[in-house]
């Protein structure tokens, strides 16, 4: 006995270099050891999900009553013959079942998702099972979703039509912005006598990148269109005789400046021509986004980063729209994003990814170090769109101090999120202890913050301060109107 086990622990000493290889030796071991890698390569290459049938209710009722006899087996043999041919029976029709039940990885399925998901808002999902086979089929399925979203029905029971395609629909709400990953799809496919179902995963793992919401910015659009968008700074303002850009060449006259004749355009027509330039109401705007710790509070399901990421990129859109130069800088303790002014469409693609990346910190802000990079690469004027917050004092202060140095050369519009849950706290009646402490805490908060933008104001910064479903429109507003008077 002791000779068979020492044999035996000889081989597989022998054979478990090549187990976790697809290599087979060449000899007398190789012919051993091919059909053990065979059995286990056909083993990988099946679920193991699809070699475990599950039974359905409806077997087990017919267990229960095949084996009902069996307590009366004392009384009769018969009985006991009885419950043995019902067992049969039952056995027999399950493996029928089982035989004309198909592999759920045989069933063609994918899913269709939008390519640019947003934050925070419901993104269609729809998974599309077919059925090849010649009869309808009724199957459960379930989604692989990211941790990260919020979904509502991501399991359907559904009947597939035979040689026909199902589609089940079901909607994702992702917390958070950036890359995600969606799993497998998860089938179980019931058998025509309903006795048990198959289940397995079909591959479908496919990247998702959660964008701020798109959805202002397509409704934008249409309305640009439709020719119903607020015409400010909509169109280039043609002063003649300023600017730099040419409009157009005409006949010299006595009054012009002799600079602006055309010397070239002068010999081939031979009497003085003149150049005639217009002035642009085109501008920079910078936007600049913190992502420090004071960001990292939650409104509304989504932190205020979140909700000033959305404002920029609606910003970054009607400002590119409007023929602006766009560009962006995100930053906490340092510089986390740049993006280098620009126009254009494909600008405002680059701040997309951007924005898609720029995350909130659990670190204090560096405003001056941010603005003292922005010195170093933006010397021109610029209309400068600060999002952040204002919550303690020491830290308002030092905010304050950057954002007046930056006002020296710039416009600055700086956009807090207000919180009405903090007003309501500082306005309640007090009815404990507890709730006086949280409204003199309140109430503090407030008025540093009161006292913080009344700063800010009294230096040339203009200010926005509206609750986070109004922080948009507001700030796009504000925009328009600086564009139309031309403070920029």
């Amino acid at each position: 006995m002791s000779s068979v086990a020492s044999t035996c622990l000889a081989d597989i000493v022998a054979f478990a270099p090549y187990l976790g290889s697809p290599r087979i030796p060449k000899g007398p071991r190789g012919r051993v050891a091919a059909p053990l890698l065979r059995t286990r390569s056909w083993w990988q290459s099946r679920s193991s999900l699809d070699l475990i049938p599950i039974p359905r209710p409806r077997l087990l009722v017919l267990a229960l009553v095949a084996a009902t006899p069996l307590a009366l087996g004392g009384v009769s043999d018969v009985f006991v013959a009885l419950s043995a041919v019902l067992a049969i029976s039952v056995i027999a029709l399950a493996a029928i079942d089982l035989r004309a039940t198909p592999r759920p990885g045989s069933l063609p399925v994918s899913r269709v998702v939008e390519p640019q998901l947003s934050i925070g808002v419901p993104n269609r999902v729809e998974l599309r099972i077919g059925d090849p086979y010649t009869r309808s089929l009724r199957v459960r399925v379930r989604d692989e979703v990211p941790a990260a979203f919020d979904v509502d029905h991501r399991r359907a029971l559904v009947d597939v039509v035979a040689g026909g395609e199902t589609r089940v629909e079901y909607s994702v709400r992702p917390r958070h912005r950036g890359t995600f990953r969606f799993g497998d799809v998860h089938l179980r496919v019931r058998g025509p006598f309903e006795l048990i179902e198959r289940q397995g995963r079909v591959a479908a793992a496919a990247e998702a990148r959660v964008y701020p919401d798109l959805r202002e910015v397509r409704r934008y659009e249409v309305s640009l269109r439709r020719g119903l968008a607020y015409d400010a700074g909509q169109r280039r303002a043609r002063i003649a005789g300023g600017g730099g850009v040419f409009e157009r060449l005409r006949e010299h006259q006595p009054d012009d400046d002799p600079r602006s004749i055309s010397w070239k355009a002068t010999a081939k027509r031979g009497r003085p021509i003149s150049v005639e330039y217009e002035t642009e109401r085109q501008q920079r705007v910078l936007i600049l986004l913190d992502a420090g710790r004071m960001m990292s509070s939650t409104l509304g399901g989504l932190t205020k980063l979140d909700h000033a990421v959305n404002t920029a990129l609606m910003l970054a859109y009607v400002a590119v729209a409007k023929g602006d130069e766009v560009g962006l800088l995100g930053f906490a303790d340092d510089v986390r994003s740049y993006v280098v002014p620009r126009r254009g469409r494909k600008q405002f693609l680059r701040i997309t990814e951007e924005l898609r990346r720029i995350d909130v910190t659990t670190t204090e802000p560096d405003p001056q170090r941010a603005f003292e990079f922005l010195r170093a690469r933006a010397a021109r004027r610029s209309l400068a769109v600060l999002f952040t917050e204002l919550v303690s004092e020491d830290a308002s202060r030092a905010l304050v101090a950057a954002v007046t140095r930056l006002a020296g050369n710039n416009l600055v519009l700086c956009c807090l999120l207000a919180d009405p849950h903090l007003g309501e706290v500082a306005t309640r009646v007090p009815g404990s202890t507890q709730e006086l402490y949280e409204r003199v805490v309140a109430q503090t908060i407030l008025d540093a913050r009161a006292r913080a933008l009344a700063t800010l104001r009294q230096r040339g910064v203009h200010v926005v301060d509206v609750p986070a479903e109004r922080l948009t429109v507001a700030t796009i507003q504000r925009y328009l109107e600086l564009k139309k008077r031309a403070l920029g």
